[in-house]
């Protein structure tokens, strides 16, 4: 699987990830060959690029729940879009839109009673911005809903996380879209762009007084981290907390074309080095909403084996029991003296970030392994 811009899609290959439309209409599904319709089609949808099958590979084994994911992303990121562009522009978003994607977030996932697998989306120069927004608040709405907070705060909640990075859409293009590390100027324009989107928003009185809140406090933890900037006193709320933490999640899984992605494992490790920054709470409410380690999902070991993830351990995530490739041997790392030995040093990402063994392919492989041990 490789990922390919619209622009250099060969006619006869196959692509590996559906295309829908703004309304959410199957355009065209997995394993379906590439023509100049197709080409055509993404290239109104304003689409980057898509992923391709090799010519000998298989389609990917995706669930009924990854491709309902896939179809919400892509369709939800329009409006999203269509949001923050207006009011960048100085216009007030068409507040129905507006209403009626908050309240769709919060009824999909704030509820929600089992750990799901967040797949990422794909992001361009064109949507980065709008695939992140959107992914921030779900993630948001997944913490919320899992740490009780109350339903009318949930929905401010949802408001600020949609709202957390518009004062990127402020920044010059040519910082904005640069592919390199960001000069120390570069880097204060950014900073400056950011705050200015936070001023924008929590001087609008036009929203209510519980999302601007949100919002200043995370305007103020930013001036916090940067030199040349006032410093404040605060005590952050729960919600900024959950903001923060769904931000850097999402930020280190993101795909973009140019820059690889850290696996769910590795940004899991990454945030809980930093506790100073971010929340221990809300982190565990993090692995508990999202499935780190999900059945079917490469690992690599200590002992330098690659794995499969057999069983899931909802108690401490990082100790599943996996099928060592290798040995064909079970590991228990549940067990101290199996942990003490052998653990898991990162999660193995496929080139789109999902998955790649069937749950009925992990059953086979535990029989098969259960069988010679």
């Amino acid at each position: 699987m490789q990922y390919v811009r619209t622009e250099n899609l060969v006619i006869g290959t196959k692509i590996a990830r559906p295309v829908y439309n703004k309304d959410g209409v199957l355009w065209y599904n997995i394993g379906v060959k590439v023509d100049q319709t197709m080409i055509e089609r993404m290239k109104k949808l304003n689409m980057y690029g898509t992923y391709v099958l090799d010519p000998a590979e298989p389609a990917p084994p995706i669930t009924d729940a990854e491709l309902d994911f896939d179809r919400f992303q892509s369709v939800q990121t329009y409006a999203v879009d269509e949001i923050l562009s207006a009011v960048v522009k100085g216009h007030t978003p068409d507040h129905k839109k507006f209403e009626d994607l908050i309240d769709l977030i919060y009824h999909r996932y704030c509820f929600m009673t089992k750990s799901m697998t967040f797949n990422q989306c794909l992001r361009s120069e064109n949507d980065f911005i709008s695939k992140h927004s959107l992914n921030v608040t779900i993630l948001t709405a997944l913490l919320a809903g899992h740490m009780g907070v109350d339903n009318k705060e949930k929905k401010y909640l949802l408001e600020a996380a949609l709202f957390h990075d518009i004062g990127k859409l402020l920044a010059p293009k040519e910082i904005l879209h640069k592919q390199e590390k960001l000069s120390e100027l570069e880097l204060e324009k950014m900073h400056q762009a950011i705050l200015n989107g936070f001023n924008m928003m929590t001087s609008d009185y036009a929203y209510p007084a519980g999302v601007r809140r949100y919002l200043l406090q995370l305007s103020r933890d930013l001036c916090n981290r940067l030199p040349n900037y006032s410093h404040y006193d605060q005590e952050l709320l729960p919600g900024t907390k959950i903001i923060m933490v769904a931000d850097i999640y999402d930020t280190l899984t993101a795909i973009r074309p140019y820059k690889s992605p850290v696996s769910a494992y590795s940004a899991l490790k990454i945030i809980r080095n930093e506790p100073a920054k971010y929340d221990e709470k809300t982190v565990d409410a993090l692995t508990e909403c999202i499935a780190i380690l999900p059945s079917g999902s490469y690992v690599l070991l200590s002992n330098g084996e690659q794995a499969i993830v057999v069983r899931e351990n909802p108690k401490r995530i990082t100790r599943p029991v996996v099928l060592g490739l290798a040995s064909n041997s079970l590991y228990d790392l549940s067990l101290k003296v199996v942990h003490d030995e052998i653990r898991i040093v990162d999660s193995i990402m496929t080139p789109d970030n999902r998955q790649r063994i069937s749950k009925e392919l992990v059953a086979k492989y535990v029989e098969e392994a259960k069988h010679n041990q």
